[in-house]
């Protein structure tokens, strides 16, 4: 015992999760980190890039300012974590997955569309595309999660099954343009989101036209 008539376990404990006293567990800091990009990703959403300010975040997420700014070095750093945040979530086919290609990618269309309409997935496009021209730096980070998180792996599951040409990824951004079209459509012209029957239907249909399509060719 201390002092005070306590076993000190307290203090072991802190000194178990962050190595010394005082100071969190490497787990800890990944786990504050990720809360801090998920409020961060909902004030976006909520309050658009230009409105958001990083002392807004700080307080939401419990953080001080100068945790946030040793994390993200400034608003646009922090958009960008955001970004990319979403984009890991996107779903991925395996190049070397058995089964029926046409299937995969019938699947991976109605996930792509369960993401992407999420509240705040659907949030963070339309922010990009009411306030893209005021701010074009964000155009990196949107093309960045787009290329290297949807595109890429996508294709290398396409050439796997020789849809896509060695090299390219024109095939590929075709069939996102046309597996995305409804989301396109919601967002650009406020038509409704389809229903869960109507992705299936949208899916199956993209999937008949591309496969066909790229086999002849």
């Amino acid at each position: 015992m201390n002092a005070n008539g306590q076993n000190g376990a307290s203090g072991a404990k802190s000194r178990l999760a962050g190595g010394q006293r005082g100071r969190p567990s490497a787990e800890t800091t990944r786990w504050r980190m990720a809360q801090l990009l998920e409020v961060a990703r909902a004030i976006f959403v909520r309050r658009g890039y230009r409105a958001t300010t990083m002392d807004e975040v700080a307080a939401a997420a419990g953080v001080t300012k100068r945790t946030l700014y040793a994390w993200h070095r400034d608003k646009e750093a922090l958009f960008r974590a955001c970004v990319l945040l979403g984009a890991e979530r996107f779903p991925r086919l395996e190049p070397d997955a058995a089964g029926d290609p046409a299937d995969a990618l019938e699947r991976y269309v109605v996930e792509l569309h369960d993401e992407l309409t999420r509240e705040d997935s659907f949030g963070m496009g339309a922010l990009f595309l009411r306030e893209a021209t005021d701010f074009p730096e964000l155009a990196g980070s949107i093309q960045r999660g787009h290329l290297d998180y949807m595109i890429a792996p996508l294709a290398a599951f396409l050439r796997r099954h020789t849809l896509e040409e060695e090299g390219s990824v024109e095939r590929t951004m075709l069939f996102v343009a046309m597996a995305l079209s409804p989301l396109h459509n919601a967002m650009l012209v406020g038509m409704a989101l389809p229903s869960p029957a109507d992705v299936l239907a949208h899916a199956r249909r993209c999937v008949g036209i591309f496969v066909g399509g790229s086999r002849d060719g």
